[in-house]
């Protein structure tokens, strides 16, 4: 199978290359920017190409034979598209369409959009789990670009009978991310924070999300690619329950002996840029593809912290 993945360079996409590559798949990795400096492997091919230039991706999808195609690249948060909702649109909207006629015009076998729990962002129960064919809420300007390229996905599986779904991720944790924002949630913050042996007394003790491991993420997504079917045009890839704040503290707590994490009440600083949501969940993923999440909350954070311990080079500068 020869996999387009688009956003190569991203947080998940790197994830995917690398998985990928580990299988043995030939790997079209496509980016925007500078491809990354461990990014060389056997059976990758880096390619810089313009997602949101129809004209470029048509040139691109005619001269090279693709298979099937899982689609990362995005304006990937709040912090990102609220300030430029225009590029955003292009970006997560504009690229999607420019991809999918590729993938209609061409003959893939598989086309995947990554998208996202932020298409629930006006939605008010915040305990009932999110079922994969609850219809969208969209809010923020980052959750609205999703829904409409989640519409665009599913007009052209209807439409035009390609093998296309959405697969909707949540609150992605782990390696090679090293952030504070508070769009990227608890974890990083709480995981290097602790390294550095920073008390942490805060308020957000009532935040819960669906935190997923990069390594499940990527393992989801392959595994729906492959899959010989599909019968459906929405997925949900997580635990499918929300994990409070206090659980993430308490991993950080074993994960780094002797940290100091008190939390009080309110969601802030997590919800700043996305609203508070019940969890994705749902069976769809299993039945199809036969992939479950392996990494459990602890054993993610277990991990992670390791990863950081052992890279200080790529910390911030305390303050």
């Amino acid at each position: 199978m020869t996999l387009l993945i688009t956003g190569a360079a991203g947080h998940v996409g790197r994830e995917l290359v690398r998985q990928a590559a580990a299988m043995g798949l030939a790997v079209i990795a496509v980016h925007r920017g500078v491809a990354p400096a461990d990014g060389a492997a056997p059976w990758v091919t880096w390619r810089q190409l313009e997602l949101d230039d129809a004209a470029a991706v048509a040139a691109f999808a005619a001269e090279t034979p693709i298979d099937a195609c899982i689609h990362a690249a995005a304006i990937s948060n709040e912090v990102f598209a609220r300030p430029n909702p225009q590029g955003a649109f292009a970006t997560n909207c504009g690229a999607t369409v420019a991809l999918l006629d590729a993938a209609k015009r061409e003959g893939w076998r598989r086309f995947l959009l990554v998208s996202t729990g932020s298409v629930f962002q006006r939605r008010a129960d915040l305990v009932t789990p999110i079922l994969e064919d609850e219809a969208p809420q969209p809010g923020n300007v980052y959750g609205t670009t999703k829904a409409v390229a989640e519409q665009m996905v599913e007009m052209y599986r209807l439409e035009f009978s390609l093998s296309a779904a959405s697969v909707r991720i949540s609150w992605v944790y782990g390696p090679p991310v090293v952030s504070l924002s508070p769009a990227r949630g608890p974890i990083p913050s709480f995981a290097l924070r602790a390294l550095r042996g920073e008390a942490i007394r805060e308020g957000g003790g009532d935040f819960a999300a669906s935190f997923t491991h990069v390594s499940d993420v990527a393992a989801g997504l392959l595994a729906a690619a492959a899959a010989p079917m599909l019968r459906h045009g929405m997925y949900h890839l997580g635990h499918g329950v929300n994990f409070p704040a206090a659980a993430v503290a308490e991993a950080v707590r074993v994960a780094c002996p002797g940290a100091v994490l008190d939390l009080g009440p309110g969601t802030d600083p997590w919800t700043r840029f996305t609203a508070l949501r019940a969890p994705l969940a749902g069976g769809r993923l299993a039945e199809d593809t036969g992939f479950v999440p392996g990494v459990s909350l602890a054993s993610g954070v277990q991990g992670y912290v390791a990863w950081l311990r052992a890279h200080p080079e790529l910390w911030p500068a305390a303050g």
